[in-house]
């Protein structure tokens, strides 16, 4: 894509955020065909938007292409939350285990192992109200994909629950999952983790940052879900429990 098309999808998903109106698909001329493409949307976006970025989202599923967006402060909130409906029309939430750095993992030459960069995390239970400025969220998703990457990957707003530091003692691919809005269970499982430990991609974006900028101490990072992404009513609470590690609540409002 050239920089006049990639500033074209960028204003019509900016359009989308601010105003709720949903987009069919992206006109041929405007598709990305690469995660390059896609990448270069979402920086233009990023730019548009002028919002601090505070963490990534990354998915680095085994057998598939690693893929990653950013993480906007105006879009991430503290458990238990009240997210205004006008940041997440699409009104979806799923739960996931998410990170955070306790200390840098600076650039350098040497590849990052797995022990040394869970070391360096604290994690937490989350929810990530998924968000998509296409109208049918699924389609984009199974059919054009870069188009749903270039779509800051469906990104709309995470609420984290209490952070701590010992959850290498958990085996995830154990811990029942629940999510819940009133009386209703919305989903129940264990596991589901599409790298069984959630802490796999913060490891490859480690080694992906170490090249350039490394990763900060505080810098968020979202890896994945566990439950997929369900439809959630509006002004009443949802809970998510990760059996004996946490829980988060969010209510959607509006």
């Amino acid at each position: 894509m050239d920089q006049a098309a990639v500033d074209e999808v960028a204003n019509l998903f900016v359009q989308a955020r601010n105003t709720g109106t949903r987009i069919d698909a992206l006109p041929q001329h405007l598709k990305p065909v690469n995660f390059d493409d896609s990448r270069a949307v979402m920086d233009a976006v990023d730019r548009i938007v002028g919002d601090v970025i505070v963490g990534t989202k990354i998915a680095a599923k085994p057998g598939a292409e690693v893929v990653y967006t950013t993480l906007h402060a105006g879009r991430a909130f503290n458990s238990p939350a009240r997210i205004p409906r006008a940041l997440v029309p699409s009104q979806y939430m799923e739960c996931e285990i998410s990170f955070r750095l306790i200390r840098d993992l600076p650039p350098r030459t040497e590849a990052y192992k797995e022990q040394e960069v869970y070391d360096a995390l604290e994690a937490c239970c989350a929810f990530e109200a998924v968000d998509s400025r296409f109208r049918d969220l699924k389609a984009t998703m199974d059919r054009t994909p870069y188009e749903f990457y270039a779509d800051h990957i469906a990104a709309g707003a995470m609420v984290f629950g209490e952070f701590r530091k010992d959850w290498q003692k958990f085996d995830f691919t154990k811990t029942k999952v629940t999510m819940t809005q009133g009386s209703r269970t919305i989903v129940e499982k264990i596991g589901g983790h599409p790298t069984g430990n959630p802490a796999i991609p913060a490891v490859v974006l480690a080694n992906l940052r170490r090249d350039t900028t490394g990763l900060k101490a505080g810098w968020i990072v979202v890896t994945g879900s566990f439950t997929g992404y369900h439809p959630v009513a509006l002004n009443e609470p949802v809970r998510g429990v990760f059996e004996g590690f946490g829980t988060m609540e969010a209510t959607i409002v509006g």
